[in-house]
Order: C-alpha cells, then structure tokens, then sequence
C-alpha cells in the first residue's frame, strides 16, 4: 500500500506558489493556498510566511533557469533532463543558510519540486 505523503504549510504554499506567474496571479493563488492549509488542518494563513516562500520561488527560478550556467548544474549520464541535473545536496545547503525559517526535509522536496517545474518541464 502506498503512503500518502505528508504536506506541510511551506511545501503546499510553495507548491501553489510554483505556478504563479506575475501579480496578477497572487489573490488567486492566494486563495488556493488558504483552502489547502484549512483542508490539511494546518496553522491559519500568514501572509508574512507566504512572502517569505514567495522570495525563496523567485530565487530558485531564477537559479534554475540559468540551467547549465547555474553553479549547481553538472549534466548527469542521461541523454534526458533529470532532477540529478543539479546538485540538490548543494542546493539544500546553500538554501538554508539564507532561508532559515524552512526546514531541511521541506527545502528538500521544495527544490526537487522547482527543479522539476523549472528544467524539467
């Protein structure tokens, strides 16, 4: 039987923040976000804390986008894009000495997550 993965305030801000494109999108996105936290029943919505991770958003696609230029970048065997692409230990390290207030298993799948949403796809 497969296990349901645990979600976490930051990894469900971050994975609606993920596709939000420009302001325009923020009240919708917004909105989604404070439907999932009620739905998990997860602490009430902090508008501060989904800045926070929206900061964290920007960063990683911006350093994600750079792709072979990034300093995490080294092409791993396969002829097809991967998440191995990019060095996530590197990655993880790096991303919680600036974002303190995200914890390592969450910064983790966060930069899994962007690395797939912003090479991969």
């Amino acid at each position: 039987m497969a296990q349901k993965s645990v979600q976490t305030y930051d990894y469900i801000c971050f994975s609606d923040l993920a596709y939000e494109r420009d302001s325009r999108d923020s009240k919708d996105v917004e909105k989604k976000i404070k439907r999932r936290l009620k739905y998990h029943n997860l602490t009430a919505y902090d508008q501060e804390r989904v800045d926070y991770i929206r900061i964290l958003k920007d960063d990683l696609r911006r350093e994600i986008s750079l792709q072979s230029q990034s300093k995490y970048y080294h092409k791993s065997d396969s002829k097809y894009t991967d998440v191995s692409d990019f060095n996530i230990e590197k990655m993880t390290s790096d991303y919680l000495e600036t974002y303190t207030k995200i914890n390592e298993g969450d910064m983790v799948q966060i930069i899994k997550f962007a690395v797939y949403i912003y090479y991969m796809r």
